[in-house]
């Protein structure tokens, strides 16, 4: 068992909704929050990745919703490494509530890549990442997601200065953002997300100019591409409504 990351979190006014449940983006935000403190934590974080011009590239993240929150609740954010194979890297995510019963679980997967060359680069060349204690290859998070047959939904945005983080790219949760605005409004308000699964395909930057395109694949099914000025796939998104 790798080792086991856990901080208390509690739900702010800003994370939640108008109903006063936590927003699908807050929990992605949590686990961003612990798994970049873990690597803090273990001396494997930004300062090693930028001295060794490294970086974890987020390829594809599976998220699943039990049940959510709510403004003011406490909850306890859970992570720890399930893979971790040449290139690649699973990490697993956890939002428990007070009684320690599960409401949110992620898996991802990621990339090392080298900032320089902009290749992959071998994990186990970094024998520094020993220290997360994952000696496991991981499983698969999921294959692929079907292409888009037909555009029934289209919204468009212009990234904002707002929209970047540190990396000076757009953040991977504003994706899942974007894909949730391009819902019809009364989906939204009478539904809850149950399930997203995202492919991260190339970086979005500010000034860009974004598509969301949609396909209703079901009664509570969706299928979302995120797209460029450039008609550039940045993220193609499965989202599963209840």
């Amino acid at each position: 068992m790798s080792l086991v990351y856990q901080e208390k979190k509690r739900v702010a006014c800003y994370e939640s909704d108008s109903t006063e449940k936590m927003l699908p983006t807050t929990a992605m935000n949590y686990f961003q929050e612990a798994s970049t403190n873990q690597g803090n934590q273990l001396g494997l974080g930004g300062d090693y990745l930028k001295e060794n011009n490294l970086a974890w590239f987020l390829v594809k993240y599976a998220i699943r919703f039990y049940d959510y929150p709510r403004y003011q609740d406490e909850v306890m954010v859970t992570t720890r490494a399930t893979g971790m194979e040449k290139f690649c890297a699973t990490r697993r995510f956890t939002v428990e509530d007070a009684s320690g019963v599960v409401k949110v679980t992620a898996d991802t997967q990621w990339l090392l890549i080298n900032r320089e060359t902009e290749k992959m680069e071998r994990i186990d060349e970094h024998p520094e990442m020993d220290a997360y204690e994952c000696f496991d290859k991981g499983e698969p998070i999921f294959k692929k997601l079907s292409k888009i047959n037909q555009v029934d939904l289209e919204k468009c945005f212009s990234v904002r200065f707002l929209d970047i983080d540190f990396n000076q790219h757009v953040n991977h949760v504003k994706y899942l953002a974007w894909a949730i605005e391009v819902l019809p409004l009364e989906v939204v308000k009478s539904k809850v997300l149950a399930e997203a699964k995202m492919i991260y395909k190339a970086q979005c930057f500010y000034g860009d100019q974004i598509r969301a395109l949609g396909e209703k694949l079901g009664e509570n099914q969706y299928r979302i591409d995120i797209v460029n000025q450039d008609d550039i796939i940045l993220c193609q998104l499965q989202l599963m409504l209840k």
